[in-house]
């Protein structure tokens, strides 16, 4: 039986996925498992921002996501009295370096953004820098977060994010940003849960470890955080009933043509993270349950903004230089 892993990307999903395969385990990903995310997904493919190139991705993607989505839609449905058991992986990740990763991997859609954001805000200038441009849009994004009232962690709030984002720039590219920004510290309450019923938060979580295997209404779910990945690979192992499994590096973020150092943008983006907005990011629910502190985080991140290297996580490892994702 299939092994579906559903994740919100950037989590060396692929690494785990071609590794399985390597042992002749069918394998799907997919970033999303809400049905009504899913819908929003082919809007937004099918809409006049998406580029075609970007588009035709988004639909090689989208179709293995909706037979996912079926499949988990099915068990739902079975419970724990629908026979074997639907067997998942899902992945946590620190979710500051999480956004820079996400936003080199997506960078041939976000090029477009940026420009629109650029002839809106500088008409008369012709000289577009997208490092500059990148800067600028994150300075606001982040001005927005510090002074906002509204949860970081609620997709509730996304409506006065929005708006208060939309207030400083009308072109919708700061709170498109802002939205992704805060992906993770949601991913589980707005795109797991609906989709397997199970929410993550209502089981024990192994922080020295960083993993959890839960097994409820008839799924049989491994999580994982990716900083533990490396010495995580004998637990999916045993989970997907092989010997042994090599974790190999994939669909690496540096690996994109991008015009700009992915280490240098993750570290003046994180210098121009205020201190008390990192406080309220590693405060929400999915930081504390995972185990991603401010202490142990934020502040291993403090040493890349001064040029140590890649962003480590909890447990000492580079979250660039080991296995990374799409």
């Amino acid at each position: 039986m299939e092994i579906l892993i559903v994740q919100m990307g950037k989590v060396a999903s692929t690494a785990i996925a071609e590794a399985l395969r390597r042992d002749n385990i069918e394998v799907l990903q997919a970033h999303i498992a809400s049905p009504a995310r899913l819908q929003e997904k082919l809007r937004t493919m099918t809409g006049p921002v998406v580029s075609d190139e970007v588009a035709s991705r988004m639909y090689q993607d989208y179709l293995q996501e909706l037979r996912v989505t079926f499949l988990l839609a099915r068990q739902l449905v079975a419970g724990a009295g629908g026979g074997q058991q639907t067997r998942v992986i899902s992945l946590t990740r620190d979710p500051l370096s999480w956004y820079w990763s996400h936003f080199a991997q997506n960078y041939d859609h976000y090029q477009t953004l940026l420009q629109k954001f650029f002839r809106f805000h500088y008409p008369q200038d012709a000289s577009f820098d997208p490092g500059e441009v990148f800067a600028e849009v994150q300075g606001r994004m982040f001005a927005v977060l510090e002074q906002t009232a509204a949860p970081l962690d609620d997709a509730g709030a996304l409506m006065q994010l929005m708006a208060e984002a939309d207030a400083i720039d009308p072109t919708g590219v700061v709170f498109s940003q802002l939205n992704r920004f805060l992906v993770p510290l949601r991913w589980f309450d707005e795109d797991f849960l609906p989709g397997t019923g199970l929410d993550v938060y209502d089981f024990s979580f192994d922080r020295e470890t960083g993993s959890a295997l839960i097994e409820s209404g008839g799924f049989s779910l491994l999580l994982l955080r990716y900083e533990n990945l490396l010495e995580l690979a004998p637990r999916i192992a045993q989970f997907a009933g092989v010997e042994e499994l090599q974790l190999a590096r994939a669909n690496i973020s540096e690996d994109k043509h991008i015009p700009f150092s992915i280490k240098t943008m993750q570290k003046n983006g994180q210098a121009m993270i205020p201190a008390p907005l990192a406080e309220r990011i590693y405060a929400t629910r999915y930081a504390r349950h995972f185990g991603y502190s401010f202490d142990a985080s934020w502040r291993s991140l403090e040493q890349t903004a001064a040029g140590a290297g890649a962003a480590e996580g909890p447990t000492g490892k580079s979250a660039l230089d080991d296995v990374a994702d799409r």
